[in-house]
């Protein structure tokens, strides 16, 4: 009986479990093709001898999720009747789809299941950001606080479903930068969607799941190196889609027609440029406004709030082009910073007078 290993998880992890030497699924279609290609010449009034094909000796099989899509029909539907026609030792499956992960554990019940182990929260976790996220996002005091009591109950260990936060407020304060601190605190790369980019019928097949050579959701959660997950712009996705989402915001599990994955204890972030909680239920509808376990607001910024933000990213772009900018130039633009509605508007014109600044210092060189 050949070892047979099915491995839930990122493709870094996956990995890990990898022999030195295998050929992959796609190796093996086009060897199969080539064999079948061959031709038998008949001799006339010779009877040809009746005999199985000799199947194709490997010592290992490893087939990567991106592979599934590079296959016909035809293999994933007797995926079974396919890795017969070779002999080997063990075969690696990474997030295979449902129509091969039945097949296997029908076939082979004693098939080998792994999942992989995220990171989760710890209490020393929430030290930190508690103590470190002022610096990191300015201005947002409430929404930190508000953020830490949302994340406390991942810390428990009986927690097994997701949290599913809502973070609110115009453009460029925080909401984004907020998840990519959690995840560096946590240390495993943030999964991120950016939702304004999903608009059309073919987010419908995204999401709910067409044919298995197409680009889906669930495989993307599947192949995720990280359990905090960040939807942005949330709100931009037509409310049609909501209800793919039911499920997951509810228990943790997404399904679509060829994948199922359970997410425990991961946590989802959603971003909105609303600014009101009315603003957001109508916008959104009541039956996914209901499913968030907290809606966080981040606020506009102060004056000051600008000031600080101005001097921070001063501070950076100085360091990054090794220069200062004289009094002038300064006062203009901490001027300026109060016109500016956003950190990012802010950087953009740090990063603009320092260009500046270079290119006629290297003029006037001339």
């Amino acid at each position: 009986m050949s070892d047979i290993i099915i491995f839930y998880g990122s493709k870094v992890k996956f990995d890990e479990y990898l022999p030195s030497q295998y050929s992959t699924l796609t190796e093996l279609v086009y060897e199969n093709d080539r064999d079948s290609k061959n031709m038998i010449i008949q001799i006339a009034g010779q009877e040809q001898p009746k005999s199985e094909p000799e199947k194709i000796i490997v010592e290992n099989i490893v087939v990567g999720s991106d592979e599934y899509a590079g296959v016909r029909e035809h293999v994933i539907i007797n995926f079974n009747n396919f890795i017969s026609k070779f002999e080997y030792d063990r075969l690696y499956l990474h997030n295979p789809p449902l129509q091969i992960s039945e097949q296997i554990k029908r076939l082979f019940p004693e098939a080998k299941v792994c999942n992989q182990e995220y990171t989760n929260l710890t209490l020393d976790d929430l030290k930190e950001i508690n103590s470190e996220y002022d610096n990191r996002i300015i201005g947002q005091k409430r929404a930190k606080e508000n953020l830490l009591q949302a994340l406390f109950p991942m810390t428990l260990s009986n927690r097994k479903k997701p949290i599913v936060i809502l973070l609110y407020g115009i453009s460029g304060i925080g909401k984004t930068e907020t998840a990519k601190f959690i995840s560096e605190v946590i240390g495993e790369p943030l999964f991120r969607k950016q939702f304004s980019m999903y608009q059309n019928n073919q987010f419908a097949n995204y999401l709910f799941g067409g044919a298995h050579y197409e680009k889906s959701f669930a495989k993307d959660l599947l192949d995720r190196e990280s359990n905090v997950l960040l939807l942005d712009e949330f709100d931009k996705a037509h409310p049609s889609f909501h209800s793919a989402f039911y499920q997951l915001f509810d228990e943790g599990i997404y399904e679509d027609q060829n994948y199922y994955l359970e997410l425990k204890k991961s946590i989802i972030i959603c971003t909105s440029n609303y600014l009101s909680l009315e603003e957001i239920e109508e916008n959104l509808g009541s039956p996914i406004f209901y499913r968030f376990d907290k809606i966080i607001q981040f606020k506009e910024l102060t004056s000051e709030e600008k000031n600080e933000i101005g001097v921070k990213i001063l501070s950076e772009t100085s360091a990054e082009y090794d220069m200062n900018l004289s009094s002038d130039v300064m006062k203009r633009l901490f001027d300026s910073f109060l016109h500016c509605s956003n950190v990012r508007q802010i950087r953009n014109i740090i990063q603009d007078t320092f260009a500046f600044n270079a290119i006629i210092n290297e003029i006037e060189k001339e």
